[in-house]
């Protein structure tokens, strides 16, 4: 019984969501990138630590104040959350329905096409190696309907934060070269 009433919740929030706002005009917000005041990045490049799990670098981000790990996903144009998370952070009050922005299409690994929301997290957080954060603004993300998406960090954030970016598979960290 428990698992029916939860996928009828998932369903029901995609549902709800999908008709409120598929007529609705995608909005276009900013991203800015802070860096702490306690950076020692005085130059424009940062160090930011990555753990790897089955061959794939993995970066511990926070969005709206909730720690979460994201791949590392450069071949993914958007950032991009399960609806299991959106469905979290709605719970919680850190996704609420003006962040909703409208639906997107998008071509999955296998070619197909599917339809997603679009929400925009209000901040994003990327720590350093030295403790301070990369905060990116007004992210604009992809909510998949899938309950057990991966979480990608894609190029939505990485364009946003780097001209470039160098991974250092011995020290673990990924260098951003800071705009």
């Amino acid at each position: 019984m428990r698992h029916r009433n939860e996928f009828f919740y998932h369903f029901f929030f995609m549902f709800v969501g999908l008709l409120l706002f598929s007529c609705t005009e995608k909005k276009k917000r900013p991203v800015y990138i802070e860096l702490n005041e306690e950076s020692t990045a005085l130059t424009s490049a940062v160090e930011v630590p990555f753990n790897e799990y089955a061959g794939v670098k993995v970066v511990h981000v926070k969005v709206n104040g909730v720690g979460w790990n994201m791949i590392f996903d450069t071949g993914c144009s958007s950032t991009l959350l399960s609806l299991s998370e959106a469905r979290y952070l709605a719970e919680k009050g850190l996704l609420v329905q003006d962040d909703i922005l409208g639906l997107s299409q998008s071509q999955i690994a296998d070619g197909s096409i599917v339809e997603n929301m679009v929400v925009n997290l209000r901040e994003v957080q990327i720590p350093t190696k030295d403790g301070s954060h990369i905060k990116c603004r007004n992210v604009q993300a992809t909510v998949s309907s899938n309950i057990n998406a991966p979480l990608l960090l894609g190029n939505e954030v990485l364009d946003e934060v780097a001209n470039d970016y160098t991974v250092d598979n011995i020290n673990k960290v990924i260098l951003f070269n800071l705009k």
